[in-house]
């Protein structure tokens, strides 16, 4: 009788937070699902209607700046938080990850064997190779050489070496030098003196010893709050912190009148009036990229661990030491076997009690990805090919594999979403419709969405290609997954986007945009 009571006060939770349809408050909308109102009557085509931007921010920094987090709001305002990095003068030589991507110093992960045939034959390479021939050797080179795992992870690596010929980086120093990764030099005759004790050709030598720059990365921990109406900023909290780079992506949370949001190393809590601070606490852990889950007086994150935190004070209540990892974000399940958390971690999905932390179920799955819910049925996108898309059912007696869609795609990040019967992915290069009950698969076809997860709204997916340059509307029915519509928005690629009513806003590079998605009628 007990559990009946409980569960039923669960459900009208549930029920209240699936009502608050005119915001989105968390990462995924107000049930963490992507889901927005149904029976909005948005653009029909936006290629013939392009939705009218409203506003645009001031400058907000991204990417290795500022991360990939996405946007919330209330209705009335938009929030983001962000680990605001700078640089600063300093004599010392830091090698970090950033400096690194700009110098080209990539690593190739392929066997032994692979990488040596590789830098054989990119040095006797002839030069009279060019164009479309050169392409042509290549891409055979790659059939022959690579598995179509590794094609997918290391192919167009391969391919932009072979281009550069003799002036591509040679294995062997890219090697040395990650191994001294992060390493702090006192100053720049130190890094000079390492340099030349190296034996590297000098032509590196050079390039190297001017390309670590003379500053130092800093960051403070940042939310803003801007008016809906017209983008402008309305409070901005700033706490100093650490540099933790583009890793640092994770989407803040709105409950209670209060903001959660994750720093640099931090979770901490403002006022989403006014952004005073309540709290902070130390995490331990740095570069998050997950969102926290606010549920019944917690907050919830994957931060190395699955903790939960007193949402009044901070202190945290409990660690689940077993749900590693620190981009998967937690999401509710509200099922007849019991109510639980469900959070992928890097490896495996885990449901875990949300009042004590413990373990209740393990499964296939892992990786970036949010899961979906709906009723006793779970979807996770796995991060292993064996596993692909796959649906567990949830019975009194615990928690069963339904079916699987196994698959072989470079990127696993993007959440799948549920419409109705089916369990739509838009995301790993595809539009992939699968039927809830049976596990069959009703449509798939190729698109180019990767990363970002999109949202369901109004019966339509709208969902981010080619790296966010276009948003794109497709009709939920898989038999009309090839009557896609596109608009140019240039958005931030890996962010999603969050509908508010019909109010559409959009994280890109340089700060936030708010698009009308409505339909306007005529005067």
């Amino acid at each position: 009788m007990q559990l009946q009571i409980f569960l039923s006060l669960l459900f009208i939770t549930f029920v209240h937070v699936r009502g608050e349809m005119n915001t989105w408050p968390q990462w995924r909308g107000p049930a963490r699902d992507g889901q927005g109102i149904n029976n909005l009557s948005l653009i029909e085509n936006i290629e013939n209607q392009p939705p009218q931007k409203i506003w645009e921010s001031e400058k907000i920094p991204s990417q290795e700046d500022g991360g990939f987090g996405s946007v919330i709001s209330d209705g009335e305002r938009a929030f983001i938080s962000v680990v605001w990095h700078r640089d600063e003068p300093t004599k010392e030589r830091i090698l970090n990850s950033l400096v690194m991507r700009k110098l080209g110093l990539r690593n190739v992960n392929l066997p032994k064997s692979i990488r040596e045939k590789h830098e054989q034959d990119r040095l006797e390479l002839s030069p009279r190779l060019r164009g479309s021939k050169l392409d042509s050797w290549i891409e055979q080179w790659i059939k022959d050489n690579l598995t179509q795992k590794q094609k997918m992870t290391q192919g167009s690596l391969i391919a932009a070496r072979f281009k550069q010929g003799k002036l591509a980086i040679p294995l062997e120093v890219i090697d040395k030098i990650s191994k001294i990764k992060d390493r702090v030099f006192p100053s720049q005759e130190a890094w000079d003196s390492w340099l030349k004790n190296q034996s590297f050709p000098p032509k590196f030598v050079e390039e190297f010893s001017q390309g670590v720059p003379p500053t130092k990365r800093m960051a403070d921990d940042v939310i803003l709050a801007l008016d809906m109406k017209s983008g402008d900023q309305i409070w901005k909290t700033k706490l100093s912190g650490v540099p933790a780079g583009r890793a640092s992506s994770s989407t803040p949370c709105l409950a209670q009148g209060k903001i959660f949001a994750v720093g640099g190393d931090r979770l901490f809590c403002v006022k989403a009036k006014d952004g005073e601070l309540l709290w902070q606490t130390g995490l331990g852990s740095q570069a998050i990229a997950s969102s926290p889950l606010y549920y019944m007086g917690k907050v919830y994150v994957l931060a190395n661990t699955l903790r939960a935190f007193d949402s009044e004070s901070g202190n945290q209540i409990w660690e689940n030491s077993s749900v590693r990892g620190k981009s998967g974000s937690p999401v509710l399940w509200f099922n007849t076997w019991q109510v639980s958390i469900v959070c992928n971690s890097s490896k495996t999905t885990f449901c875990v009690n949300p009042q004590s932390g413990e373990t209740l179920w393990e499964g296939p799955g892992g990786g970036a990805s949010t899961p979906a819910v709906s009723g006793d049925l779970l979807v996770i996108h796995g991060k292993t090919e064996d596993i692909g898309l796959v649906c567990y059912q949830a019975k009194k007696s615990g928690i069963n594999e339904k079916w699987k869609f196994p698959k072989l795609t470079r990127r696993t990040d993007s959440s799948p979403l549920i419409d109705e019967n089916n369990a739509l992915l838009f995301g790993a290069g595809m539009r992939l419709c699968i039927n809830l009950g049976t596990g069959k698969v009703l449509r798939k076809v190729p698109a180019k969405h990767d990363i970002s997860s999109p949202i369901l709204v109004g019966k339509k997916v709208l969902a981010y290609e080619i790296n966010g340059s276009f948003l794109t509307s497709v009709p939920a029915n898989p038999e009309y997954f090839s009557s896609e519509q596109k608009f140019k928005i240039n958005a931030l690629k890996c962010t999603s986007p969050s509908i508010v009513g019909t109010k559409l806003l959009i994280r890109k590079a340089d700060g936030i945009a708010c698009y009308e998605m409505g339909q306007i009628k005529p005067n």
